[in-house]
């Protein structure tokens, strides 16, 4: 099992169930010394899609699931694992403790930030409150 830190559409259940349907959502949680940017060009969502960058001082919500290894690899289709997105090691803290886990980060960002499509936008801001994340 691999602990999953989701901050973009993952964080959806309608995207989870779509792609690993056997997650176990475990709950909100906080990666610090990162901030959101929009810094991929999604074909998928027709604009930009989130990115964690390094950003000291900084962090950024989500949230943590348990997922299988055959479900991961499901996962890194979605995501492009390897010319995309990679998964990297990162230390979240939930429930007041600090838990290793994966998250996805884009590999060639665009220089500049990407405006969202409205519908990306939307799902993001609903996945947030579905997951009862702070403001």
């Amino acid at each position: 099992m691999t602990l999953l830190f989701a901050y973009g559409s993952n964080m959806a259940s309608s995207e989870m169930q779509a792609w690993c349907p056997d997650h176990r959502y475990l709950g909100p949680a906080r990666l610090d010394g990162f901030r959101i940017e929009l810094r991929r060009r999604s074909i998928r969502w027709r604009g930009g899609a989130a990115d964690i960058v390094p950003a000291p001082g900084e962090s950024v919500w989500g949230v943590v699931y348990e997922i299988a290894d055959e479900e991961l690899d499901r996962l890194d289709q979605k995501e492009g694992e390897g010319f995309a997105y990679r998964r990297r090691s990162v230390k979240v803290e939930y429930e007041g403790e600090r838990r290793a886990a994966v998250a996805y980060e884009v590999i060639d960002k665009e220089p500049d930030q990407v405006e969202p499509s409205p519908e990306y936008l939307d799902l993001l801001r609903a996945a947030a409150r579905e997951r009862g994340l702070p403001r």
